[in-house]
């Protein structure tokens, strides 16, 4: 086992952990902790990681009272890997460290010269490739057994691309499968000079090229079901998969960190940057900053699990996860309360307490509770932890630019955003979802007040009609339905400055209340609504 893992076989309660002084330690795979179990929201589907395998460098199991200090030193990751794993710990400080990857698994290249479908790239010298005819392969570097730790075609199935325009710093989606050449020419240290199948393709010199295998099945790392963590001045230049994924832990804080790319990259994580997963206690993102995604920067949020069988008799009935990619954890502990969500409205309709649990498989679960409601739509209603629906709070933090959206927030508990500035997000600032069909990401908000921010140029990939900056779009079923599904929304003291299509847009749907005011805005405001409450709009300033 490596030097680094080594220091945590050992760890006691209490204990506090000091690094070498800008020490670098690398670590691979093999000489890792070697974990199994450990299934995680939002990730691989049960065919690319069976069995919970992460690969770990800094572990810590059941423990409490702890404090890691890197001291200034570089966590160097060779392979993919889960860098920080901790279950059930609680009170644990990490601060001063920083996590990269010596090969990425997102290459990135800059196109130097595009003509006549003839194309010169310049690969990042942190990227490794070879040519084998007219194919060009990303790999990583050898494990122990001397093969790569991974390998795809550039245009393989699996394989995600976007371009990113350093002039605009926008990005746009790009067809794997026009990255198939007829010749490519090695013609200098990481130069390719590359023949286009389809000489018609859309290339423009000085663009850069950001590709990533879309299996999530590491991350950047992993926290399950733990209590009190604080993250200060963490420096996290690469994450694999996802981000730093929170999955029910209570009281988390993210302090004065910095996730943005290493140098001479644009690419800091293939997936969101935050990902809170049925939390609970209060989330905390203060003095932070992170660029360079292709998702979002914060997903808070629960999980529908759909009802599939009720034994009124014996109290007990059997929910099922129903996204590909999350499946396996546990999602339910004695005590937690539960409620009824009616598939097509969204709408609650009775509660209950689960009295014990058993997993049935890796998507079935069958829970034992103090009573059943009448009415369930067996095969379509879902419940929702309720018990597991944190506060959230943002401030003083730089998003952006990114190819992903702002903040994601389905949660009862309070969401207080402020003092941040969102710049050239691929999507909205703000969206508030919530749904039981299709990514069964939970739930209903309460309120949510978003004041004080800079909100500049975003939602640039004019996906959504109107291209709004702040979206409440929740997934209702049922056409015919006037109930609200969200709250309360606050919007005031923010400045909308530099839309790119034109206007700044708020698309509200099933809201049964917002109050929007004392807002400046550089662009005509435009609010759309449907099936909402009592909206005020006032005392905004218009600097048209």
């Amino acid at each position: 086992m490596n030097e680094l893992s080594t220091l945590f076989l050992s760890v006691g309660d209490g204990d506090t952990v000091i690094l070498g002084k800008d020490k670098i330690y690398d670590v691979t795979q093999e000489d890792s902790f070697i974990l199994h179990g450990y299934f995680c929201s939002n990730t691989a589907k049960q065919d690319e990681n069976p069995d919970g395998t992460r690969f770990t460098a800094v572990y810590l199991k059941e423990k409490k009272n702890i404090v890691i200090d890197g001291n200034g030193a570089l966590l160097r990751v060779h392979g993919k890997m889960t860098p920080m794993l901790f279950d059930r710990c609680e009170n644990i400080t990490v601060r001063n460290l920083a996590v990269d990857y010596e090969v990425p698994t997102m290459t990135e290249f800059r196109v130097l010269e595009s003509e006549n479908g003839v194309i010169t790239i310049k690969i990042n010298d942190d990227c490794l490739f070879r040519v084998d005819g007219n194919t060009l392969f990303w790999h990583g570097e050898k494990g122990s057994d001397g093969n790569f730790y991974w390998e795809n075609a550039c245009n393989a199935p699996k394989r995600y691309i976007k371009v990113f325009d350093p002039e605009t710093e926008c990005t746009r989606d790009f067809n794997r499968n026009d990255l198939s050449f007829e010749k490519i020419e090695i013609i200098g240290e990481n130069t390719l000079k590359c023949t286009l199948t389809n000489k018609d393709v859309f290339i423009r010199k000085g663009e850069i090229f950001q590709t990533r295998n879309i299996i999530r099945d590491q991350v950047g790392s992993m926290f399950e079901r733990c209590k009190n963590l604080t993250f200060e001045n963490l420096r996290v230049k690469f994450m694999h998969g996802l981000g730093m994924v929170n999955q029910f832990c209570e009281n988390v804080t993210f302090r004065n960190c910095d996730f943005t790319p290493g140098e001479g990259r644009t690419i800091a994580s293939t997936a969101d940057f935050f990902q809170f997963s049925g939390c609970k206690g209060n989330l905390i993102i203060e003095n932070c900053k992170a660029k360079g995604a292709q998702d979002d920067f914060i997903n808070v949020h629960g999980t529908h699990l759909r009802i599939t069988a009720c034994d009124y008799e014996n109290n007990s009935m059997t929910v099922r996860f129903m996204h590909a990619e999350s499946w396996g954890f546990q999602a339910f502990e004695e005590g937690d309360s539960l409620e009824f969500i009616r598939w097509d409205t969204l709408i609650p309709y009775g509660e209950t307490k689960v009295t014990d649990f058993e997993k049935i498989n890796n998507t079935d679960i069958k829970l034992y509770v103090t009573h059943i409601p009448d009415g369930i739509v067996i095969g379509k209603d879902v419940v929702e932890n309720a018990t597991c629906t944190p506060n959230l709070y943002v401030r003083n933090c730089n998003f952006g630019p990114t190819s992903g959206r702002g903040i994601l927030a389905t949660t009862r508990g309070e969401v207080i955003i402020e003092n941040n500035c969102f710049y050239k997000l691929w999507g909205p600032a703000l969206l508030i979802e919530d749904d039981c069909n299709f990514w069964f990401e939970s739930g209903y908000t309460k309120e949510i007040v978003f004041r004080n921010n800079d909100v500049v140029s975003c939602n640039f990939g004019k996906t959504w009609e109107g291209s709004p900056v702040i979206q409440y779009t929740p997934k209702v079923m049922d056409e015919t339905s006037e109930k609200s599904v969200h709250g309360k929304l606050t919007v005031y003291n923010n400045r909308f400055g530099k839309p790119l299509h034109g206007k700044h847009v708020f698309r509200l749907e099933y809201l049964n209340e917002a109050e929007i005011f004392s807002n400046s805005f550089d662009a005509p405001f435009e609010m759309n609504t449907k099936k909402c409450g009592n909206i005020i709009s006032k005392n905004n300033i218009s600097e048209v």
